[in-house]
């Protein structure tokens, strides 16, 4: 373990043997991620709008809640639970003050919770939870009512885990509970509206993804477009600046599958198409939310901050939308909003592929591409770049890069044929 603020981290210690125990952490502003304020620290987010405000809630001791008015600069709100429900422990004995991946929407008049009651390694798990009529601490009517187990899983009954919850509404309306990590993988279950619990009269758990075993949690469903999105996280985290946590994605036209990547691969096979990776120092990034805002929405994770001792801290980006339907992560948000300019790429650039280090490339006015790798030729239209690159050995054949430039010009992100990540950062 890298960092003692990694102590209270989650999934992925079920296979790491740690002291026990949770750490309050100090507040540190992380300026150069994006956001600012009390971002360190921040695990497995969960976000809402309410009003002007924008609630966050995330992994530790009775569901720490920070707030902001802008995605930029945030600070402490309290927490959920001042002391645990006792039902918790009797669930799950091992359990500690810790309440892990929680999930947040508002349904049927009232804010919904949910959160995980766990111990590592063991999947003796339940989702629990609370709902409250405002998320305004000011408001007189603010109170979090415990609303008791919603789903469990056992040792030794159970081939899945029951935590890592998020709620999607179908395109009728009906809401779903998406669950799971490691063990058989994804699940989701229906639920009623009324309690916010599973529907008796369906009462399935369904498979939607799975890696046989492996590293796989942190489900977030999106329904876009007629497709629903199904956010993924592989690998391991809460290991500082080793964590490998990566964000793959599939879709799928019913909410309860079949999902499948870009290449047609099941996410019930292990299939996922790589969304975001970790690079320079932002190491393992996973466990995301998604929000939309206006004409925006915006990917919401946490990382691990290899300049600040491999804390877990949070990030939000553009969620960018490629003209094939799929998404994009774009670069951190900053710490100002900043207003679309208009297109000029001509200049140095540095070019990334599947977030492996990069390599300076200059876009030349006249439309090539000058690289010590060798050069090529791109093209812009509208907000849209295509990055051509001729395949040594193989003359009259190309490896092309379809690209969305950002609103202020200073970025683009897309992908190749190949399924590949591709970033473009301009160099100052």
């Amino acid at each position: 373990m890298l960092g003692l603020s990694l102590r209270f981290c989650r999934a992925a210690l079920r296979r790491t043997r740690i002291a026990a125990g949770a750490l309050l952490l100090p507040a540190l502003t992380c300026a150069a991620n994006g956001q600012d304020g009390d971002v360190s620290g921040v695990h497995d987010p969960a976000i809402i709008k309410s009003g002007d405000v924008f609630y966050l809630f995330c992994t530790g001791d009775g569901v720490p809640i920070r707030k902001s008015n802008d995605l930029r600069t945030w600070e402490r709100d309290g927490r959920v639970f001042d002391v645990l429900p006792k039902w918790t422990k009797e669930q799950v004995p091992k359990s500690r003050n810790s309440l892990w991946a929680p999930d947040i929407v508002h349904m049927n008049g009232r804010f919904h919770l949910y959160y995980s009651v766990s111990s590592f390694g063991s999947n003796t798990s339940c989702i629990g939870l609370a709902t409250n009529e405002t998320l305004d601490r000011s408001d007189k009517n603010y109170a979090w009512v415990d609303q008791g187990v919603v789903i469990s899983s056992l040792a030794g009954r159970d081939q899945w885990n029951a935590i890592d919850s998020n709620v999607v509404f179908d395109e009728t309306g009906v809401p779903w509970l998406s669950l799971g990590s490691f063990w058989s993988g994804i699940k989701i279950c229906k639920l009623d509206k009324a309690t916010g619990k599973p529907d008796a009269s369906d009462g399935a758990v369904r498979a939607i993804a799975g890696r046989n075993g492996g590293a796989i949690e942190a489900p977030f469903i999106v329904h876009k477009a007629g497709h629903y999105y199904q956010f993924v996280s592989f690998d391991t985290c809460c290991r500082g600046v080793q964590s490998t946590y990566r964000l793959m994605v599939g879709r799928a036209e019913s909410v309860t599958g079949p999902y499948v990547d870009r290449q047609g691969r099941m996410m019930n096979e292990g299939g996922g198409s790589l969304l975001l990776a970790g690079y320079g120092r932002y190491r393992g990034p996973g466990h995301n939310a998604v929000i939309n805002v206006g004409p925006t929405d915006y990917l919401v994770h946490h990382f691990y901050d290899a300049e600040n001792q491999g804390r877990p801290t949070l990030q939000i980006r553009p969620l960018v939308w490629a003209a094939d339907g799929w998404p994009l992560a774009g670069e951190p948000i900053g710490q100002t909003a900043e207003e679309p300019a208009a297109i000029s790429l001509p200049g140095r650039w540095e070019h990334f592929v599947n977030f492996a280090d990069g390599r300076e490339v200059k876009l030349v006015a006249d439309g090539t591409i000058e690289s010590p790798a060798g050069g090529g030729k791109w093209e812009l239209k509208g907000h849209e770049v295509t990055l051509r690159w001729p395949i040594d050995g193989a003359p009259g054949q190309e490896s092309v890069d379809q690209c969305i430039v950002s609103p202020n010009g200073k970025s683009f992100v897309g992908r190749n044929r190949k399924d590949e990540v591709i970033r473009g950062v301009r160099k100052e």
